[in-house]
């Protein structure tokens, strides 16, 4: 502040302005003089918000203390339904308060947002300023000069920083403060409506509260109606002096060269003005004085739908307020549409004086002129208030004394459950889940504050979300179709890639949308440290295969129509998914295998590189057939077969001299796809071979022993007698 101060009054010396360096203009000069002056001017509004940021924490802190104290009332009940209107009243202004706080909080956080962009600004216009500085040997060039002004600029920058954190923590705890005491006024007007009385002494101090207002009003009223006359007299006599003068001004007559008329006519409209100001007064005051007569007999049928049990009486009761609080809505708009027009004419007088010099005798009676125009406002102002918490009073009264709902008309059973539901959306779409520190840089300064994240955001980013992932699912659905159509990817393929580029969409749609609505990743922190312990083990499989999933897509060893041997299961790949990919096994089932199988067990791919496999078949024939003969069948029922390969040829090996027969092995090479099976080609090969066979005279051969019996002596044969069952005795 002492730096600030000192450089203003040195740059405000007298001839400072012959002394600037060569090449800084004076709109640098007044730039530079402006931001000394703002930097004196925010420290000093700097110093009285930190001041006051103790006593708002002090206050915080009592109203905490006070809503914990707080066990019900010290006096008995019943309640008195006055002191609950005061009540509901202090719940009314605190609301408006705490709309009024987090308007200013909204506020101060945008403009630190902007302050950042002005702090980038800054810093790199300081940093070429100070390079042009470095290079400059002159002790007072331009170049020297220019650096300071922007060292003024970015301090300025961080006071307005400092200035605007101040507040956000004053305001913070102000708006803290007031929510602490709404929830206990709550709990004050639950525990006194619970137990209220409304009595015939209550209803005579309200009574005689109305006629002492009314007494007043009357009051002013004489006095107003005394101004009136006398500006009414003031009019009339002014109006003969403009009546002469412009009399003896020939007509014509520029208004600049007849000072002495153009003065007259403003007094004439500051009298005209002074009256129509006292009439407005006067007629404005005596509505109020008609309001004031209403609330009497309007507190008696508040006194009624409390009291009587009588269904008519209170019937009769409700519809007179329902008719007072709808007269009071139309006052409300009239006094309104008149505060509109009177803040109208005096911003009109406001520009007439500022476009007169200041020793114009004009300024006089124009100034009379917004005197009376301010008297008009602040009487309009006042009524308008009184109206508007008459017009609240009555409406809170009106909701709690609707009459049953068996006894309204469905039209107003709809209407009331419409306003019930929205205002409870309303609520419950502001609802604040927590709030998150963000920190922002201001000035090269960073900027710690808190923002709040309502319950609507998440609906807004949810509905975003799906919106975006149902477009995106559209677009990838169409892409595959037109990529399949034009054969330069499989459908089961293109099926997957869609899949793995669907999750990518919504990870990046999830990021995309919370930045949008700024709702930082920073806020699920805490949700995914308290859910990282407990879902840690239970998704350790999950997330391994995801994983395998991924490098599985990535090193395309396994792809989908790949043929594979998994070592309990052989089949054609039909789909590589997040968790899991499916098989389809030669039998027309399709099987679950975890992406973890691929890369922690031994995995035979029959397709990897082609799709050409090697298969055999044994034969076995008797002894004592040719050979030679064998291999040219074999080879040429191999070479017949249309499924077999050419390249490379079938060839037939003489494998082993069995027990029971001579073995050979016939080799061959085929194509795999989804249509052919290995087994049906085998099959084909041993029924070809068969009949082949059988038309030479080649035999199969079976098992066949040799038993031998060896005995010193004769084999001992016996005849075994046939022996009839015994009689029963008995029988």
């Amino acid at each position: 502040l002492k730096e600030a101060r000192a450089a203003f009054a040195r740059i405000n010396e007298a001839g400072s302005d012959m002394k600037l360096p060569a090449g800084v203009t004076a709109t640098e000069l007044s730039d530079y003089r402006r931001d000394l002056e703002q930097i004196g001017l925010g420290i000093v509004r700097n110093q009285k918000t930190l001041d006051a940021v103790p006593d708002a924490r002090k206050a915080l802190e009592a109203a905490r203390a006070e809503s914990a104290d707080w066990n019900g009332f010290a006096e008995k009940p019943p309640y008195p339904v006055l002191m609950i209107d005061e009540l509901r009243n202090q719940q009314d202004a605190l609301r408006e308060k705490e709309a009024s706080y987090q308007s200013s909080l909204d506020h101060f956080g945008s403009t630190l947002a902007g302050l950042q962009d002005e702090g980038r600004v800054a810093e790199e216009s300081t940093r070429r300023v100070s390079a042009e500085a470095a290079e400059d040997p002159s002790e007072d060039g331009a170049a020297k000069w220019r650096l300071a002004a922007d060292l003024a600029k970015s301090r300025l920058l961080v006071v307005r920083a400092t200035f605007l954190q101040g507040n956000i923590a004053l305001v913070r705890d102000q708006a803290e403060a007031a929510k602490i005491q709404l929830a206990l006024l709550d709990r004050k007007v639950r525990t006194a409506r619970k137990n209220a009385e409304f009595t015939d002494e209550q209803l005579a101090k309200v009574t005689e509260a109305a006629a002492k207002r009314q007494a007043a009003l009357r009051k002013e009223i004489v006095t107003t109606n005394k101004r009136n006359q006398e500006a009414t007299v003031a009019k009339t006599r002014m109006q003969v002096v403009v009546d002469k003068l412009e009399k003896d001004t020939p007509s014509g007559t520029p208004i600049e060269k007849t000072p002495e008329l153009a003065l007259a006519r403003v007094k004439m409209e500051s009298t005209e003005t002074r009256v129509d100001s006292y009439q407005h007064i006067l007629e404005t005051l005596e509505s109020l004085d008609q309001l004031e007569s209403y609330m009497p007999d309007s507190y008696k049928n508040r006194q009624t739908l409390i009291r009587s049990k009588d269904k008519a009486a209170r019937a009769a009761a409700l519809k007179e307020l329902r008719a007072v609080s709808v007269r009071l809505t139309a006052w409300e708009t009239l006094i309104a549409n008149d505060l509109a027009a009177v803040n109208a004419d005096i911003r009109n007088q406001e520009s007439r004086a500022n476009a007169l010099p200041t020793d114009d005798p004009r300024l006089v009676p124009l100034s009379d002129v917004r005197v009376a125009l301010w008297d008009k406002q602040a009487v309009i102002q006042r009524v308008a208030l009184v109206v508007s918490a008459q017009r609240r009073l009555l409406a809170r009264w009106l909701d709690d004394f609707e009459l049953a709902d068996d006894a309204k008309p469905l039209k107003e059973k709809l209407a009331d459950a419409a306003r019930w539901s929205w205002d409870y959306l309303r609520k419950l779409w502001d609802f604040e889940v927590f709030q998150y520190d963000d920190t922002v840089m201001a000035a090269g300064v960073p900027i710690t504050e808190k923002r709040g994240v309502a319950l609507g955001k998440f609906f807004i980013a949810i509905a975003l979300f799906l919106a975006g992932y149902f477009i995106s699912g559209r677009i990838k659905n169409r892409l595959g179709k037109v990529a399949v159509g034009r054969g330069h990817i499989a459908e089961a393929q293109a099926r997957t890639l869609g899949n793995w580029l669907m999750i990518v969409v919504a990870f990046v749609l999830a990021v995309g949308t919370l930045h949008f609505l700024r709702i930082p990743l920073t806020v699920f922190a805490f949700f995914g440290g308290a859910m990282a312990i407990g879902l840690g083990f239970g998704t350790q499989t999950l997330i391994k295969n995801f994983i395998s999933g991924i490098i599985v897509l990535f090193e395309r060893k396994i792809r989908v129509g790949d043929v594979v041997d998994t070592g309990e299961t052989v089949g054609t790949v039909i789909e590589v998914n997040t968790r899991s990919s499916v098989l389809r096994g030669r039998d027309g089932r399709e099987s679950m295998v975890p992406n973890s199988v691929f890369l922690e067990n031994t995995i035979t791919n029959l397709t990897l590189s082609d799709r050409f496999t090697r298969r055999f078949i044994n034969i076995g024939v008797a002894y004592g057939t040719s050979s030679q003969q064998v291999i040219a069948i074999l080879s040429e029922c191999a070479e017949r077969h249309g499924l077999v390969e050419d390249h490379p040829e079938p060839v037939v090996l003489l494998q082993d001299f069995g027990e029971n027969s001579v073995l050979f092995k016939l080799y061959f090479w085929m194509h795999l796809d989804g249509n052919k099976s290995g087994e049906q080609v085998e099959s084909d090969l041993r029924l070809m071979i068969e009949k082949r066979f059988g038309e030479v005279g080649i035999q199969f051969p079976f098992p066949q022993r040799d038993v031998h019996l060896y005995s010193e002596k004769p084999l001992q044969v016996e005849w075994s007698a046939k022996t009839e069952p015994k009689q029963d005795p008995y029988q």
